[in-house]
């Protein structure tokens, strides 16, 4: 019974997910000059069948470090034989557990204890693949939370298979944590296969080059190529076809565009394509990721996970109850606050009712200035949404200011002004985002219905703080000036 609940849970968001990707569209294109780099934490989990480090399905950490720097030197047309545009977009072993302690951004776990994993793999799909075990089975050994890092899960086999295919990913939009990341079989973790390229563009919103809205076997529309076949416009519409093909099919025949001059790549050399020579993004795509990222995994961005230094927690406080379970319609799905711009999912979607992001999801506002807060609940449905900041750091939030606002609607939105008194300084402080069902507002350790509440870090600096404080920000705030699509 709990597993076929999953199963509908899943295929309702997964529903949600390629219902509406086709209205997410680019909202601003990058030039090479404006545009900044970022750099996202990976987590990587060894998920092994018993077997010592250097084994198959357990590559040590020089192959994972190799396939990382194989990957930012894709992203970043490191290498010389790669072209295209530079996404500007890199990534990094994590520094920092969602506890608070160190890591190395490696972690290793024995799956043997999985029924099915040892012989059959990992698989997304049972129904076709029976002998293998489901991966949230396989994920729950190791998973860490999905709007702090990027979690890449390497496997025995997927679908019984150890070398094909290489990997899958989750496309970012109404994404389900207990699931989203990158899978990849070990076989192809080491310093030259660039099916880690391919999967982390699908982390990023980018289909396949020959996607055409179905099983990817004709030429794709393209009327309006923001919205037909891959949504990229400098992208030609192509078939599934591997590198030496003269002309293109899906262009009455003719040669292959050139995509990059320099090279003499085409299509057929997009690390979104199925070639053997795949050697570049496009602009298109680049535009495409990191909007994508902007826009629905904006957590990274804010994530603490390089920090390694020391720190302090704020005051603990209660968990908050729900009275009705997970809803697969109800949850913060936006918080927008100084330097935080945190996206997730509903409570089902995200399996739990609570986060406490206090560890990794930090800003740093000043005593006396105003700063927008905007929360955003699941679907564009009607929230009670709530938001506390526990000033004087009790562990509770009962006092007078402490609730910062309490609305009914999909969006709340307020100017919040950083108390002169009675708040502590310099100390971090807990900030409650709560969301839930229509019937009653929730309390502050109590939701009525089955959404969610999350906790963040706010650390209020004294007012003579004011301009250090406006110079430290200035770099973080150049990713949360973000215009949000519609997705209804």
């Amino acid at each position: 019974m709990k597993r076929t609940l999953l199963s509908l849970i899943m295929l309702v968001a997964l529903f949600k997910i390629y219902a509406q990707q086709g209205n997410y569209t680019v909202l601003q294109n990058f030039t090479d000059a404006a545009t900044p780099v970022y750099t996202l934490p990976v987590i990587v989990h060894v998920i092994h069948t018993g077997t010592p480090i250097g084994a198959p399905d357990n590559p040590p950490d020089s192959s994972i470090k190799a396939m990382i720097s194989l990957l930012n030197s894709g992203f970043r047309k490191k290498q010389v034989s790669f072209g295209g545009a530079d996404i500007k977009i890199q990534f990094k072993l994590a520094a920092k557990s969602p506890s608070c302690g160190s890591t190395t951004g490696i972690t290793r776990n024995d799956g043997s204890s999985i029924p099915k994993y040892v012989s059959g793999g990992i698989t997304n799909d049972t129904f076709f693949n029976a002998s293998s075990a489901f991966e949230i089975a396989v994920k729950n050994v190791n998973r860490w939370p999905n709007t702090d890092y990027i979690n890449i899960w390497i496997v025995n086999k997927i679908n019984g298979n150890p070398n094909y295919p290489g990997g899958y990913t989750y496309f970012p939009e109404y994404n389900i944590a207990s699931i989203d990341g990158l899978t990849l079989n070990a076989s192809v973790v080491n310093g030259s296969n660039k099916t880690i390229i391919h999967e982390m563009g699908h982390c990023l919103y980018l289909y396949h080059t020959f996607y055409d809205g179905a099983y990817e076997t004709t030429c794709a529309a393209n009327v309006n190529c923001l919205t037909d076949g891959d949504k990229v416009c400098d992208t030609e519409p192509m078939k599934n076809v591997d590198c030496g093909k003269p002309a293109n099919t899906c262009n009455s025949n003719q040669p292959f565009l050139i995509a990059d001059a320099a090279k003499g790549y085409t299509v057929l050399n997009n690390y979104m394509a199925y070639s053997s020579c795949q050697y570049m993004f496009t602009a298109g795509q680049r535009d495409r990721m990191r909007n994508a990222l902007l826009s629905f995994r904006s957590g990274l961005l804010s994530s603490d996970a390089f920090n390694t230094n020391a720190i302090t927690m704020p005051a603990a406080a209660c968990a908050p109850a729900a009275m009705n379970g997970l809803s697969i319609y109800y949850g913060v799905q936006l918080v927008q606050f100084n330097t935080l711009n945190v996206y997730s999912g509903t409570a089902a979607a995200d399996g739990a009712n609570y986060f406490d992001r206090t560890c990794n999801q930090r800003t740093t506002v000043t005593q006396g200035m105003k700063y927008t807060l905007t929360v955003t609940g699941s679907y564009g449905n009607p929230h009670r949404i709530k938001v506390f900041i526990d000033y004087n750091n009790d562990g509770e939030f009962k006092d007078a200011n402490e609730t910062l606002f309490t609305v009914y609607d999909d969006t709340g939105s307020k100017k919040i002004t950083i108390p002169v008194s009675g708040v502590m300084l310099n100390t971090p402080l807990r900030m409650r985002v709560m969301a839930d069902e229509p019937a009653k507002a929730p309390i502050a350790c109590t939701l009525y219905g089955g959404g969610q509440a999350e906790d963040y870090t706010v650390i209020v600096a004294p007012a003579a703080d004011v301009i250090a404080q406006i110079k430290n920000n200035a770099k973080q705030l150049l990713y949360s000036k973000v215009k949000r699509v519609s997705l209804f």
